[in-house]
């Protein structure tokens, strides 16, 4: 009987070159300090060259104020503040000061985006869609979304957090020139399907949604429109796009470090309190929890 001997191979997904540079460099360093030197010498590297020689175009790092960038270096940036905003629901003591800059933060939000409630806790927008998924859907459900040659996001597709819940993805009809949703497929589309969550929202949006017009549709069987606001985010704010929560959408994420103007950073919105409980309880414990209190001071800062 033959048997075989299986060899277990280290397997890296990043680049090794690179991996192998700074390995060459924590090794022969005499001393942690130099080690911190390199550190300090490659950010000063991509400060004169990101920040000076280049012209930036890419979407998540759009220039922010430097009172911005004065919070993000904070000294609140080592607090942690694990639980919900007030001294008798969190899970750390000391936190009077921090509530102050959360709930100012959560204030704001309400009133840019004219909402009833809105979260500051997630780190990502990503994270955002995941806290979508997660409390508005069950695993074997299915979603419409747009696909990513039409300017859809992995986020939304079998890749990201949508797939990772378990969900049936079906694409969005979508008018390949124009990049606008095309209404009489849609309907014929949404109706076999019948999703429970219909994803909108691109980078390559070039005019709103017709939301009230599939929130119309997909209601007849108690299906919900979901914007995800990543690239229109700072406009919708601005009230210079639309207005995704009252055109028929129930819930909207984006990414605070694109037309927000602010710290890479996820924002959620909505209006229904019957979402609060399940969108909040998915947010802490389940995907924020030492949230980056510099990171929610940004936030705010942009906000106002």
């Amino acid at each position: 009987m033959n048997s075989t001997t299986t060899t277990t191979q280290n397997f890296e997904v990043h680049d090794q070159k690179v991996l192998n540079w700074a390995k060459e460099i924590i090794e022969h360093s005499s001393s942690p300090r130099l080690i911190q030197k390199e550190i300090l010498d490659a950010a000063d590297r991509n400060a004169i060259w990101r920040g000076q020689e280049c012209l930036n175009l890419l979407a998540p790092e759009a220039p922010t104020s430097p009172t911005v960038r004065q919070l993000l270096a904070s000294e609140v940036g080592t607090r942690a503040a694990e639980g919900h905003i007030g001294p008798t629901q969190r899970w750390f003591s000391g936190t009077k000061y921090i509530d102050e800059i959360e709930s100012l933060c959560v204030e704001l939000l309400k009133k840019v985006f004219n909402c009833n409630y809105a979260d500051h806790r997630l780190v990502a927008s990503m994270i955002g869609n995941m806290t979508v998924y997660a409390a508005l859907t069950k695993p074997g459900d299915n979603i419409l979304t747009i696909a990513q040659p039409l300017g859809g996001h992995s986020s939304n597709r079998y890749d990201g957090p949508a797939g990772i819940r378990g969900l049936n993805i079906f694409d969005v009809p979508m008018d390949p020139v124009d990049l606008v949703v095309d209404i009489d497929e849609f309907a014929k589309v949404a109706r076999e399907v019948r999703p429970t969550l219909v994803t909108l929202g691109a980078s390559m949006t070039l005019f709103p949604f017709s939301l009230k017009e599939m929130s119309e549709i997909v209601s007849e069987w108690g299906g919900k429109i979901f914007f995800d606001g990543a690239h229109q985010l700072g406009l919708i704010g601005g009230g210079q796009f639309q207005d995704p929560l009252n055109e028929g959408a129930w819930i909207m994420t984006g990414s605070a470090g694109k037309t927000f103007s602010g710290p890479q950073s996820g924002i959620i919105v909505w209006n229904d309190p019957n979402l609060t409980q399940p969108v909040c309880d998915t947010i802490f414990p389940a995907l924020a929890a030492t949230h980056q209190v510099n990171r929610v001071a940004a936030l705010a800062a942009s906000a106002a």
